[in-house]
């Protein structure tokens, strides 16, 4: 029982020892072929960018970067170079256009029908309470409650 405990107290600070180093340059590379790395995607790898994953074709794109550095590129034209291959997909920030800009609109058009929906409900509360507190028939309640209903 005491070896079960002992196990449950030491695994999370196992697990935070064994986390890996954050990412920092090799020697072979400079800071900044990591900083354009790290706004590209993985082609491979699940949420993480190219400066991060380990996978070969990271390697091989933190490798390029490193090149078109050298040749004199800008780090928009390499972010350019990536997205002809990839397309917008291969950025881990794509630019708002297309179908990307309903996917940054649908949280705020959610919220604004969330709003609607809220602003509904409390004018048929509203009239609900008034009415009631004019005594009001049941049936007169009905036939409003369904004229609030068709607007």
């Amino acid at each position: 029982m005491r070896g079960w405990l002992l196990g449950l107290v030491l695994s999370p600070l196992l697990g935070a020892l064994a986390q890996p180093v954050p990412n920092t340059p090799p020697p072979d590379f400079p800071p900044q072929v990591f900083e354009i790395a790290r706004e590209l995607r993985c082609p491979v790898c699940q949420g993480e960018s190219a400066a991060e994953s380990n996978a070969g074709i990271a390697l091989e794109m933190r490798r390029i970067i490193a090149e078109q550095l050298e040749q004199g590129k800008s780090p928009a034209e390499i972010k350019q170079f990536f997205v002809e291959r990839y397309g917008d997909w291969i950025l881990f920030e794509p630019p708002a256009r297309g179908l990307t800009l309903w996917v940054w609109l649908s949280p705020l058009l959610g919220l604004l029908l969330l709003g609607y929906g809220l602003w509904r409900h409390q004018a048929r509360a509203k009239a609900l309470a008034q009415a009631q507190a004019e005594g009001v028939s049941e049936e007169e309640i009905a036939r409003l409650e369904a004229e609030l209903d068709r607007r």
